[in-house]
């Protein structure tokens, strides 16, 4: 075989990682999520060690996840104005210098946890206003044929990062301390601003041109639309819960580390990174059975999964009971959220389907302020069991949602072995 076809059959078997824009895109997108991920891990560490209190590191989360419910719609407009590339290249450049302020405060002794809660909010704002920069630019990478995987590949992005962001988190605190974790994440900003380079050299994924009609066209559509199709509410329920119980994982693991299984506070990273595991398991068994009509059984599993997970966790004194509690959960919002987020991919028309999946995303991370106070607050006053216990409230609504969404869609006529996302 000469050079070229041997070149030709390594990129077909990579698929689309054989592809230059897109495998770019990915590994810059990836290394982002893997800092942010630690600096997750990290700042809730640092304001619990700090504060020695759980509804601090509620108040923390609550900072991180509040900008997507104010910025996620202005950056779907911006996105569609200008250069998508510009704004995640400026995005990240804000955020490379935030990122690297908080690791020289901290060098020099001088960080707080007021610190810490202010630039955790900065950081997600500017992630806020670049996400749909980002997402929008997807189509213009791959072809239409292809865009289906590179949407999975992506969430498997987001999922590998949250495995390996906190066990990185939970070496470098271990050994270098929190200002190194701090600078690390800055550091990993210099990956997406990389890539954006890569594809401004490539001519891909700039600025898409609309006039305002077609725009006005669209709002009204949309609304219409929305109030003609009362199941897309369910959808954006049952995404809101199964998110939901992620949320308090993430919040109350440095209290459920030192105070339930008497580890230091630094192994919240290895709780983190069990639901990151969870996740990677439930988009294996996803794809196993991408084949079967079992979809929308499946999530209504992953729902009861994330309860019996929350109340292991609950019971749990020792780490591998903790870890196995926590698994769970990641799994169950894995079997859970890629089906009913194809659902409304696959049954609304394109017109609306970009805005509709902005709302989403403020369905899957906008919940999260608010999860994280009151999983902060239920850990602060009766104990971290107290909090899962109160958490496993959410597993009927999302049953009830998705069973509602179900119905309306015509559940028990209606193929949905598609809309696996693999």
């Amino acid at each position: 075989m000469s050079s070229g076809g041997f070149a030709v059959g390594a990129r077909r078997r990579l698929g689309l990682f054989g592809q230059a824009p897109f495998a770019v895109y990915w590994i810059g997108g990836f290394l982002s999520n893997v800092g942010t991920w630690l600096q997750a891990v990290a700042g809730s560490v640092f304001v619990y060690d700090r504060t020695g209190s759980a509804f601090a590191v509620g108040i923390l989360n609550f900072a991180t996840f509040l900008p997507i419910l104010i910025f996620s719609l202005p950056g779907g407009v911006i996105s569609d104005r200008l250069d998508r590339r510009a704004v995640v290249i400026l995005t990240q450049l804000i955020s490379l210098v935030l990122g690297l302020a908080l690791a020289l405060l901290t060098f020099a002794g001088g960080a707080t946890e007021v610190h810490v809660i202010v630039i955790a909010f900065a950081l997600q704002t500017s992630w806020a206003i670049a996400k749909p920069a980002l997402t929008a630019m997807l189509p213009a990478l791959v072809s239409r044929g292809d865009l289906t995987q590179a949407v999975g590949l992506n969430t498997l992005q987001f999922m590998t990062g949250q495995l390996v962001g906190p066990v990185i988190a939970t070496v470098v605190l271990a050994t270098g301390g929190y200002a190194w974790a701090f600078a690390i994440n800055a550091a990993t900003f210099l990956a997406p601003i990389a890539a954006m380079a890569f594809l401004y050299r490539r001519h891909l994924a700039g600025a898409v041109e609309r006039d305002g009609a077609g725009a006005a066209h669209q709002r009204q559509s949309l609304t219409a639309y929305v109030r003609s199709q009362p199941w897309i509410a369910f959808i954006l329920l049952a995404v809101v819960m199964t998110s939901a119980v992620t949320e308090v994982i993430r919040t109350t693991a440095p209290v459920l580390v030192t105070q339930r299984l008497g580890a230091p506070s630094s192994d919240a990273g290895l709780v983190i990174a069990a639901q990151g595991l969870g996740y990677v398991g439930g988009i294996i068994v996803l794809t196993l059975l991408r084949r079967r009509d079992v979809a929308r059984t499946v999530a209504s599993f992953g729902l009861v999964l994330q309860g019996c997970g929350l109340l292991v966790a609950a019971a749990s004194t020792e780490m591998l009971v903790a870890a196995i509690g926590v698994i769970a959960i990641g799994m169950g919002f894995a079997l859970c959220l890629p089906v009913v987020t194809a659902a409304l991919q696959s049954e609304v028309p394109d017109h609306v389907r970009g805005r509709l999946m902005s709302f989403h995303q403020i369905a899957l991370l906008g919940n999260r302020p608010f999860t994280a106070l009151a999983a902060g607050a239920l850990a602060a006053a009766f104990g971290v069991p107290v909090a899962f216990i109160a958490a496993t409230a959410v597993v009927p609504i999302g049953l009830l949602a998705v069973r509602a969404a179900w119905r309306i869609l015509g559940a028990e006529s209606t193929p949905v072995s598609a809309q696996l996302a693999p």
